[in-house]
């Protein structure tokens, strides 16, 4: 944080709620890095921020989708950077159609079960893999974590265009879906006048290159929306068109409360998530030891998940020890397994449709 040449924090008061970290933030701007504030409430961090930007609350991905047009408009992109280490050039399936073209849904969306089957949205020639089908049993047992560290798979070679002209690579389909994120558009959605958000706009785009990075804050006032997820990827987004990730001074600090949301995680206390980050098992997917492993690290791929056998094995004879055998699957048949949304919120839901009898 203290080698960055501007930083935004957006969804988090940072000087109060993270004073510790917040050193570096001044060491940064100590150092001439110019530091914005984008949040509903004028707070601590605002004070000492170089420019605070008052936004209404929920409207962030407004903001950001603001930041990324004027990025590929202006083709302000590291380009170098955006060939060799991210996806811009790949050539997506031509099945693929924005929510212009469907009123409203991206292809493969599911009225009945409210959720997307991805063949259409996967690279050119991979349609049958890499992550591909039915999301809805996925979505409804949080499975989707399978793909947290290492993504979902993709076998084989993709279709690339280093010229980024096609009009189905990735470069071109960001550049079509957030053209309607003008400045103007920001203006109305966020109520940030047009000056202050290319004030930001240029500032972040300038801090970009060999030379130069910009680091991206967010805490819990961006994950507890509805949306947040939508938030953190495009916040991705630009931080990778700027060639931001993996350099100092640049990435995407996440600031949580560890007695809370990063706890949760490691305790774990979530629903679906084991100690070590290992998936629950689903009853229907994963009847064996030996599919449940396979499940989290996809047979062949390179990385560390390459060992979740060894995780997995390590776990279940934590729980059973010497009982625990490679003959009976370490006794993998006595894991609890999911059957759908155990969430909290589900819950509640539950609750109102009279489903839950006893809390």
């Amino acid at each position: 944080m203290a080698n960055a040449d501007v930083i935004v924090i957006q969804g988090s008061n940072m000087a109060e709620a993270h004073p510790v970290g917040f050193q570096w933030v001044m060491e940064a701007k100590r150092r001439g890095a110019k530091v914005f504030h984008v949040d509903p409430r004028f707070t601590r961090t605002s004070a000492v921020a170089d420019a605070y930007l008052p936004i209404r609350a929920g409207t962030d991905i407004a903001l950001l989708g603001g930041v990324v047009r004027y990025i590929l408009d202006n083709e302000l992109d590291f380009r170098e950077y955006v060939l060799a280490y991210t996806n811009a050039a790949t050539i997506v399936s031509e099945q693929f159609s924005d929510t212009e073209d469907g009123d409203g849904f991206f292809s493969g969306f599911d009225p009945e079960t409210g959720s997307y089957v991805q063949d259409s949205w996967q690279y050119e020639g991979h349609e049958g893999s890499s992550g591909s089908g039915h999301t809805a049993q996925e979505r409804d047992s949080a499975a989707g974590l399978a793909h947290e560290s290492h993504g979902a798979q993709v076998s084989g070679q993709t279709q690339r265009d280093e010229t980024l002209q096609h009009p189905r690579c990735v470069y071109q389909i960001l550049k079509r879906h957030f053209a309607r994120y003008t400045p103007e558009m920001v203006e109305r959605v966020c109520g940030i006048p047009k000056e202050q958000f290319l004030e930001l706009a240029q500032a972040w785009t300038r801090n970009s290159g060999r030379e130069r990075t910009g680091m991206l804050i967010y805490s819990v006032g961006w994950t507890q929306h509805s949306v947040g997820v939508q938030y953190i990827r495009t916040g991705a987004i630009i931080q990778l068109l700027l060639g931001n990730m993996g350099r100092p001074g640049g990435g995407v600090m996440a600031l949580r409360g560890h007695a809370s949301i990063q706890g949760s995680t490691d305790i774990p206390t979530l629903f679906n998530l084991l100690p070590g980050y290992l998936p629950m098992p689903h009853h229907a997917s994963h009847p064996s030891f030996g599919e449940w492993v396979d499940s989290i690290r996809h047979p062949g791929q390179k990385g560390f998940w390459g060992n979740a056998e060894s995780f997995a094995a390590s776990l279940l004879k934590a729980y059973w020890g010497d009982a625990a055998t490679a003959e009976n699957d370490y006794c993998y048949g006595y894991l609890p397994r999911m059957t759908g949304d155990h969430g909290t919120y589900q819950q509640v839901l539950d609750m109102i449709d009279g489903k839950v009898k006893g809390y």
